[in-house]
C-alpha cells in the first residue's frame, strides 16, 4: 500500500522544493525524498529532472545538480503565462451585448462571430452582470 499521497493539482512550494535540495545534497534516494515529503517517487524524480543546471565545478568541468530557487522561479513565470488576461473593453461588451440580444450564446459568439474570449469567461460576465447595462437588461 502507499505511504503517499499526492492530490491532483497540489504544486511542489519553494520549502519543498530546498527540501529536495537539501536532500539531494545529504545523498538521499529520490525514493526517499518522496516518502519523507508525502509525495509520490514520480514527482520528485520529474521535478529533479526539470529542475537540473549546470554548475561550474572546475575549470572545464561542469556538473548538473538541481536548482530548488531556479526551479521555482521558472514554475513562477510558467504559471503567469498560463493565464491569459482578457479585458472586457467596452467595444467588446457592446460586440457581445449585441449578440446576447440576439439570442446567440456565448458558444456561438466564439465559434461563428469570431469573439475571441473563452466561452466560461463570457458565461463569467454574464452571472455577475459585467455585461448588464440599461439597454441590454430584458423585461419581464
Amino acid at each position: 500500500m502507499q505511504d503517499y499521497y499526492t492530490p491532483k493539482g497540489k504544486h511542489l512550494t519553494l520549502a519543498d522544493r530546498r527540501n529536495i535540495e537539501r536532500r539531494l545534497k545529504e545523498g538521499y534516494s529520490h525514493h526517499e525524498i518522496a516518502r519523507r515529503l508525502a509525495k509520490a517517487p514520480q514527482t520528485i524524480n520529474n521535478e529533479v529532472k526539470r529542475g537540473r543546471v549546470r554548475q561550474q565545478v572546475r575549470k572545464g568541468k561542469y556538473e548538473l545538480v538541481y536548482s530548488a530557487d531556479l526551479t521555482q522561479k521558472v514554475y513562477e513565470n510558467n504559471r503567469k503565462r498560463s493565464i491569459k488576461q482578457v479585458s472586457l473593453t467596452e467595444e467588446l461588451k457592446e460586440k457581445i451585448v449585441h449578440y446576447i440580444k440576439q439570442k446567440y450564446s456565448p458558444e456561438m459568439m466564439v465559434m461563428a462571430k469570431g469573439i475571441n474570449v473563452p466561452v466560461s469567461t463570457i458565461y463569467y460576465w454574464i452571472h455577475h452582470g459585467h455585461l448588464c447595462s440599461r439597454h441590454s437588461k430584458s423585461k419581464k
